[in-house]
Parts: C-alpha cells; sequence; structure tokens
C-alpha cells in the first residue's frame, strides 16, 4: 500500500454544510476535486472554486482514487452505494464514510466493501463546518485497517481536522464520538445549568464563565487515572463530602426557581456511589455506578 503524494483526485458525494465545508478543504490545499449532490445546484459554488461536479453518484465515485461520502445517514448512503455501477467504479479505492451511521451500519458497508475490492475506513467528524472551512480546530476520528489510515494521511489530513485513529475495528470511530457526545453535552447542560442559576440569584454572569473556564483540567486528568486503575482510595476529598456540598446545588435551584432536574440526577449517582461503598473514596468512584445498568 503506497503512501500518497501531495495532489490526490478525491471525490465527495453528498453536499450539505459538511459534506461542501470537506469539498473547500480538499480544494484549498491543492486536490482535484469532483464532487455530486442529488440537488445538482449545491455543486455550483464548487464548481466556481475549481471543483468538477459529476453528473451521477458512479461518475463521482469512478473520479477520486478516494471518494469520501457525507450524506444524512445508513439509508441515504446505503442508496448510493450499493448500486452495481458504483461498486465498480469504487474497486480498488479508498472510500471514507462520514455519514451518520451506527457501528453496526458501517461494518455492513465494510462487507460490501470488502466483497467489491474496495478499501473502506469510517470517520466520525468532531468539528462544526465552520471549523472545516477555517481551519481552526477540529479532530476527525477514524477507525479501519492502520495501515490504510496511515498510507492515506495526506489526503485525511487535508480535510482540515486532526484525523486520530481510534481502532482497527470497523465500526470504533462511530461508537468513539457518542463518547464524547456523552462528556460534551452533559457537561454544557451542566455549564447553562449553573448560569441560570447566576442569572436567578442576580449574580454577573460572565465572571461565572470565567470560573469556570479557567477549573477543571488536573481533575479530569487524576479522575482518568483512577478510572484506568479502577483504584479509588487517597481522595482529594471524599464522596460523602462532595456529595453533601452538592446537596446544597439541589436545594439552591429549588430556592431560585431553577429546573432542578439535573442537579437530582447527578445527586442520585452520588447516593448510590454512597450506597454501595464508595463514601470514602473519590468522586471518580462514580465511574462505578455507571458502569451497571438501573433497576
Amino acid at each position: 500500500m503506497a503512501a500518497q503524494s501531495r495532489t490526490q483526485s478525491v471525490s465527495v458525494i453528498g453536499l450539505g454544510n459538511m459534506g461542501s465545508a470537506l469539498a473547500e478543504a480538499l480544494i484549498a490545499n491543492g486536490h482535484r476535486v469532483t464532487v455530486w449532490n442529488r440537488t445538482a445546484s449545491k455543486g455550483e459554488p464548487l464548481s466556481a472554486a475549481g471543483a468538477t461536479v459529476a453528473a451521477s453518484a458512479s461518475e463521482a465515485a469512478a473520479a477520486g482514487q478516494t471518494v469520501v461520502v457525507c450524506v444524512t445517514d445508513h439509508d441515504a448512503s446505503a442508496s448510493l452505494l450499493l448500486t452495481d455501477e458504483v461498486a465498480k467504479a469504487l474497486r480498488g479505492k479508498l472510500l471514507v464514510q462520514f455519514s451518520t451511521v451506527t457501528a453496526e451500519q458501517s461494518r455492513t458497508l465494510d462487507h460490501w466493501a470488502a466483497e467489491n475490492g474496495v478499501e473502506y475506513l469510517d470517520g466520525s467528524i468532531l468539528a462544526y463546518p465552520s471549523n472545516i472551512r477555517s481551519n481552526e480546530g477540529g479532530t476527525i476520528l477514524y477507525s479501519g485497517p492502520r495501515a490504510l489510515f496511515e498510507a492515506n494521511a495526506v489526503v485525511l489530513g487535508d480535510m482540515n481536522a486532526t484525523p486520530e485513529f481510534v481502532g482497527e475495528t470497523v465500526g470504533s470511530a462511530a461508537i468513539f464520538d457518542k463518547t464524547i457526545y456523552a462528556y460534551h453535552y452533559a457537561h454544557m447542560l451542566a455549564f447553562f445549568h449553573g448560569a441560570a442559576m447566576c442569572h436567578a440569584a442576580g449574580l454577573p454572569v460572565d465572571t461565572y464563565v470565567r470560573q469556570v473556564a479557567e477549573h477543571g483540567v488536573s481533575s479530569k486528568r487524576r479522575f482518568g487515572e483512577m478510572i484506568a486503575k479502577r483504584s479509588y482510595d487517597n481522595p482529594s476529598c471524599a464522596m460523602e463530602v462532595e456529595a453533601q456540598a452538592y446537596s446544597h446545588v439541589v436545594k439552591l435551584s429549588e430556592k431560585l426557581g431553577v429546573d432542578s432536574r439535573f442537579p437530582k440526577t447527578v445527586m442520585g449517582y452520588f447516593k448510590q456511589a454512597i450506597a454501595d461503598g464508595h463514601g470514602q473514596h473519590d468522586l471518580a468512584s462514580t465511574f462505578e455506578v455507571l458502569l451497571k445498568p438501573s433497576t
């Protein structure tokens, strides 16, 4: 599997906001880009930027040595790819799947690709289209054969997000990005809840934002080390003390008239950790509660 040269022929199938951003990045980085979308007018701005607009998905597949698919979901992806014409056009090429799919759906497509002589990587984009367009931050997670990922480092890197390999098992990227979502959205909800409490109490939200932005990186690293070892002794602060402190968040939320469902949920995990014998352990021991399904 030879390493790529600097300039590649790349096709992008699916020109929604993200697909268009990926195509723009590839054009800006000097690749020969062919694009296709069911709504042909979406290709016009990319044509003006230097892309070739294909007349069909199979024509786009035939034009690129690397073919990127970024459509709504598995059904949309399968309807475009699982045809004899596209299979023939993709033979011996790299197919990169960016559509929103489950791990199982990605493995189904990988199996089809293998049967048809197509190389396959699945990817999950941890960035907004604006990040891709501005080349400012963002990561794309990939899973599949590591050798394939490494051999195609040039074109993967030229989509203006840091490519990161997360596993040889196809579908790992689809699973991994949901773990990031699990953190991100709960983290942001906690952020919004604190801001709502500030607002309701008549306190300066900008001060809250500054304090929160500067807090917590070292704690996350320490928690991560404990979780990796499944050992929670020698806590900075015992779970019982942490839970007692957090109970005041629930009480104050109710007093301020702010929705208290989120802190009550968090408090429920802390209480369960204490009930499970982690009262004198570190806060990170809550991880053990999360490993068990609720009854």
